[in-house]
């Protein structure tokens, strides 16, 4: 939940929502009392520009290697066992940081990173998101932060530092058990907590920030869900006091475009407990709902961000098998990945990928991979030079710098650091 630093609410994982928001009714008021809600100073880089060939793909620039101890300059979020950071940073020279627990993993922490450079990267002919220079110099302005401590959420053991909290149990990446069995006791939500911070920071609520138009249109259509039934319903004790809640804090836009923004992106297709989706309190459940029953919801977040999830989703180091980006009803993971574009392979085992109808790229790790290119325009990223691999004559195998094999189907490039090279499709 957005309601403020150091101490927001947010529902916790458990069999009942009167169980998952109880406790939030008591948070609420402590979360918006007259606590400091930015920190003594402003964030400051903290890791040194990435420097590629004119031509490399940009996706070199953001693996694990860009995660770092967290500088001694922040002791106080290390004090709150936060000692991984990285960063994205903004065109204004700022950055907003990441700091994270030792627990949460390289593949953890690069999702989080990838999810806040979606939100702030333009989405072209859009209203409001054509240009997000404004939004994410914002954030950087209002000392936007993001943590990622260990475990879950205990109401009154959160870190005593002002940012946005993302917890280890509520960030499930591409292939871990959690993401492929689709266990809403650790369910995704990092989605809804990234853009709290971008919707808080960036667009503005309580901070100052770069799209206020855009802020009163979403707490508008937010009001008008309550009114005729989209969202808010009462599905369980306590969704009347938690609305109430909202108001009186003034984060009703923020939870009701994130319910949209979870539908959208698919994250309630594989619950079956009720109709709709977060928690039933929102009338949708998955896109083609939203596009039915909440039009305008659908409308306003179309207004900032794109069809699919542009981000390069790490994919689990110890997974190993199939990982399907088209959807498959028999396979409710699908509902999730149906929106993915781009991969980032990071562990030794063999993975099976297959595409989508989006222009696909997958960036090679150290394991053996069969990619299956989809409709679209697909890439297999290497993060080294050409020289370094041996591409077979009919360029369906390629044999990496560590000795793996990458068998490729349907894909139509490979892009080095120094090079691109065209491959014949059948």
């Amino acid at each position: 939940m957005s309601v403020g630093w150091p101490t927001p609410g947010r529902a916790q994982p458990a069999v009942r929502l009167f169980m998952r928001y109880r406790w939030l009714f008591l948070t609420l008021v402590t979360a918006c009392g007259g606590t400091q809600r930015k920190p003594q100073a402003p964030f400051v880089p903290q890791l040194p520009p990435v420097t590629l060939p004119a031509d490399a793909p940009a996706a070199c620039a953001h693996g694990a290697d860009r995660i770092i101890a967290t500088p001694e300059a922040y002791e106080r979020y290390i004090r709150e066992g936060l000692v991984r950071y990285t960063e994205v940073a903004t065109p204004n020279g700022g950055v907003v940081p990441i700091f994270a627990g030792n627990a949460l993993s390289d593949a953890q922490i690069l999702r989080a990173r990838e999810l806040l450079r979606f939100f702030v990267a333009d989405h072209p002919d859009s209203r409001w998101g054509s240009d997000k220079t404004a939004v994410a110099n914002a954030m950087a302005a209002n000392n936007a932060a993001l943590v990622m401590p260990n475990g879950e959420h205990r109401e009154g053991n959160e870190p005593r530092v002002p940012a946005q909290p993302l917890y280890d149990a509520e960030t499930p990446v591409a292939g871990s058990d959690w993401f492929m069995d689709n266990d809403f006791d650790h369910r995704d939500a990092a989605l809804e907590e990234i853009f709290h911070l971008v919707h808080d920071t960036g667009i503005g609520t309580w901070a100052p920030g770069a799209l206020p138009e855009y802020q009163a249109e979403l707490l508008a259509e937010a009001e008008a869900a309550i009114e005729d039934g989209r969202w808010g319903i009462p599905a369980e004790p306590g969704v009347e006091q938690w609305l109430q809640e909202l108001r009186r804090e003034d984060s009703l836009a923020q939870e009701y475009i994130a319910s949209v923004i979870d539908s959208w992106y698919g994250l309630w297709g594989p619950w079956d407990e009720a109709d709709g989706g977060m928690w039933g309190v929102y009338i949708a459940k998955i896109r083609a709902e939203v596009e039915a029953f909440d039009p305008a919801g659908g409308a306003l977040l179309s207004d900032f961000l794109p069809e699919m999830l542009g981000t390069i989703e790490p994919i689990d180091p110890d997974f190993t098998g199939r990982l399907s980006l088209l959807f498959d009803a028999a396979e409710p993971y699908t509902h999730k990945t149906r929106y993915f574009s781009d991969l980032r392979l990071l562990g030794t085992g063999a993975v099976t990928l297959v595409g989508n109808a989006a222009d696909n790229r997958v960036v090679a790790g150290p394991g053996d991979l069969a990619f299956e290119g989809g409709q679209g325009t697909d890439t297999l990223v290497v993060c080294s030079e050409a020289a370094t691999v041996v591409i077979s004559e009919d360029g369906r195998s390629v044999t990496g710098p560590e000795g793996q094999t990458w068998q490729l189907d349907g894909v139509e490039s490979i892009h080095f650091l120094d090079s691109k090279v065209v491959l014949t499709v059948d």
